[in-house]
């Protein structure tokens, strides 16, 4: 399953994509398995109940993320210092043969795809409620996300997606610049995967 906040799905799609929402556990009932003793169904009680002005501070930076601009692509920032992170990758290239060619967009997808799972080193309850917790929280994320962007970067059109798991990887939510198309740094390589000092770029590859 994908869900987007890009608004061009046909009704078909909405209308099976409401089902399967009715089909998992709501926020409230996630909330009311992971701590009982709020005993409320309505989310919001447990911001008072549980968190503190620290706690909403340091998760204002999930929801509303950091962006860094680099070789004209943005790129969402979660981990720290992201800026030096990505641009160390973006020039250190693949040794020869190890990996198929990859255009200077799907790069950026690359790094713009976070799983959801992984966004945290602890889990709270058993791993179904982890899994419905993770779900929900996604959601939030595409929304969040898609209003980041779009305020941070008018001129450009974002999709802001969520994905299930599949075989290849966890639920994630991915984020994709669909417009105006990305243009590849001069000096791109779809062969090594960077940017080269001194090269021309294989801006027709991409």
């Amino acid at each position: 399953m994908k869900w987007s906040n890009v608004m061009n799905s046909s009704a078909a799609t909405s209308m099976s994509r409401d089902k399967k929402m009715c089909e998992k556990a709501t926020v409230g009932e996630i909330l009311q398995r992971a701590y009982p003793d709020v005993g409320s169904a309505d989310p919001i009680s447990y911001v008072s109940e549980l968190g503190d002005s620290v706690q909403a501070l340091v998760y204002s930076r999930l929801f509303w993320p950091k962006l860094v601009e680099l070789e004209g692509a943005v790129f969402v920032a979660l981990w720290g210092d992201d800026r030096e992170y990505i641009d160390g990758r973006l020039r250190a290239p693949a040794p020869s043969g190890s990996s198929a060619p990859m255009a200077w967009q799907k790069i950026v997808d690359s790094f713009n795809t976070f799983e959801v799972a992984h966004m945290f080193r602890q889990n709270r309850g058993p791993a179904d409620l982890v899994e419905s917790a993770n779900r929900e929280l996604a959601l939030v994320l595409v929304q969040a996300w898609g209003a980041r962007l779009g305020i941070a970067y008018p001129q450009r059109r974002f999709e802001v997606c969520y994905a299930e798991a599949d075989e290849e990887m966890d639920s994630r939510v991915m984020v994709s610049q669909v417009h105006p198309s990305l243009v590849p740094p001069q000096g791109w390589s779809e062969e090594q995967r960077a940017i080269l000092p001194g090269a021309p770029g294989d801006h027709g590859n991409s």
